[in-house]
């Protein structure tokens, strides 16, 4: 917990989490509300509809020059594109009405950003970094990449996770490779790459795993590719969006989680599974190859349907002899610096530092 002398002077800035279920940073922001002691909010965006974006852009500047009362400190969670253009301007404010800034970069798509920027927005985005007087990233190598292009006040603050719901009854063992998507439903999150990979080898998979989908996105055409591929009933079923109780229960009943993502940050989503004990299946991209490694997952190259086959045959095998558990066991170790106490007190002392 941040102690109330501390949190009542932040001040943060993000996305509208409250009463909403998203991924990344309305998770983060979430998390941080539960464990402030006394927790100062601005929402400057609300992922609806144009109208509420527009509304949201002009009055979370507003709203927050009249909540600087009493604030030492404004600490705001952005990302890449709109997100970040319209954060340079909160984060000018603020440095204009005297208050000291912190520029926490989520999002997976900053590296594509920067490389579909003009010079001179280029120049505006490290400026506006190194005014910060601290940006916050979520892995070494997200700090290498900021520091190439000139960045030089970051510092590393692993993303917060919730502790895991533990299962009131032990989960039934049908013998199959239980396996769980969770995540935009699109083409950078690998969930078409996955599918494709299990129909090419299905005589191999047939009753043998069964692949849980959650996410919202593109949900009309992964209901066709599944329906095309003849995948559904006992192979693989969609549930749409899930939260809460519901996501807790299909973490709790997956042996493996696989995201083969075609860029990422460090995803709120593979924590979340290691810290449910599931061995991993990903792409060695962001900061993921700092959490995924041959102890607790196999890593496949981004779109490389055999590969993730071959890594789901791979898991099966494991499964059968017993082995994979270890993988489990071995990613809820990892995880270990994710949760809240541990996240808390490196936030704290960066507040600390900067009071």
């Amino acid at each position: 917990m941040i102690p109330a002398h501390i949190s009542s002077r932040i001040l943060t800035i993000g996305e509208a989490f409250r009463d909403r279920e998203a991924g990344g940073i309305v998770s983060v922001i979430r998390t941080y509300a539960d464990n402030f002691e006394v927790f100062r909010f601005v929402a400057s965006s609300r992922e609806r509809n144009f109208i509420d974006k527009v509304l949201y852009d002009l009055g979370g500047l507003f709203k927050m020059v009249f909540s600087l009362r009493g604030v030492d400190i404004v600490h705001i969670h952005t990302a890449a594109g709109r997100s970040f253009d319209k954060h340079m301007v909160y984060a000018a404010v603020a440095r204009l009405l005297g208050r000291k800034v912190i520029m926490h970069i989520h999002g997976s798509r900053f590296k594509e950003y920067w490389k579909e920027s003009s010079l001179r927005r280029k120049s505006r985005i490290t400026k506006s970094l190194n005014r910060a007087d601290a940006t916050i990233v979520l892995s070494k190598s997200w700090q290498g990449w900021f520091k190439s292009i000139g960045v030089g006040n970051t510092t590393v603050l692993n993303n917060i996770i919730p502790y895991p719901s533990v299962p009131s009854e032990e989960l039934p063992d049908d013998g199959r490779l239980h396996l769980l998507f969770l995540g935009e439903i699109g083409e950078r999150k690998g969930v078409f790459d996955i599918l494709k990979a299990i129909y090419d080898h299905e005589d191999e998979f047939q009753d043998r795993i069964h692949l849980v989908i959650g996410g919202r996105g593109d949900d009309n055409r992964l209901r066709k590719k599944i329906s095309s591929y003849a995948l559904g009933g006992d192979m693989v079923s969609f549930e749409g969006f899930v939260s809460g109780g519901k996501k807790a229960a299909l973490l709790s009943e997956a042996q493996a989680y696989i995201l083969p993502s075609h860029n990422e940050g460090l995803p709120i989503s593979i924590l979340e599974a290691m810290s449910y004990g599931c061995a991993i299946i990903s792409s060695p991209v962001g900061g993921i190859p700092e959490i995924v490694g041959d102890d607790n997952g196999l890593l496949v190259p981004p779109g490389d349907t055999d590969a993730i086959a071959a890594a789901i045959s791979s898991f099966l095998r494991m499964h059968c002899d017993g082995s994979l558990e270890s993988l489990g066991h071995r990613s809820r170790e990892k995880v270990a610096p994710f949760f809240p106490d541990a996240v808390l007190d490196s936030l704290e002392k960066i507040y600390s530092d900067l009071l």
